[in-house]
């Protein structure tokens, strides 16, 4: 049976879901950033015909980490950020949390390939 629990910071808000199974961990972070566009690398995953979902998955770590875009009419948002692998949920929420740093710099470039 998988064990799921919140992570908090210092300031006890909560920051990420971890879920542990067999070892491997499920770190998941709710961000909500307004970007220009969903990468161009970027799997699409239609909803019915008007909403858009986007599934862009990076090696991280010892595992992999995937960016949950949502394009609605007005915008684009990264809403989620996730770990999937064996590293300890510390260490992979580090990770996670400058991947996602990154990802949101790369999708800010003037001229950035989206």
């Amino acid at each position: 049976m998988p064990l799921i629990r919140i992570y908090t910071d210092e300031k006890g808000e909560p920051r990420a879901r971890i879920v542990e199974e067999d070892g491997n961990y499920v770190v998941s972070m709710d961000v909500f950033k307004e970007v220009p566009a969903p990468p161009s690398d970027a799997e699409l995953l239609q909803i019915g015909e008007r909403y858009r979902v986007y599934v862009r998955r990076r090696p991280l770590l010892r595992g992999v980490c995937e960016f949950v875009y949502f394009q609605f009419p007005s915008g684009v948002q990264l809403i989620n950020a996730k770990y999937v692998g064996p590293d300890d949920p510390e260490t992979a929420l580090q990770g996670l949390a400058k991947a996602y740093q990154e990802e949101v710099a790369q999708s800010e470039k003037p001229g950035a390939e989206q």
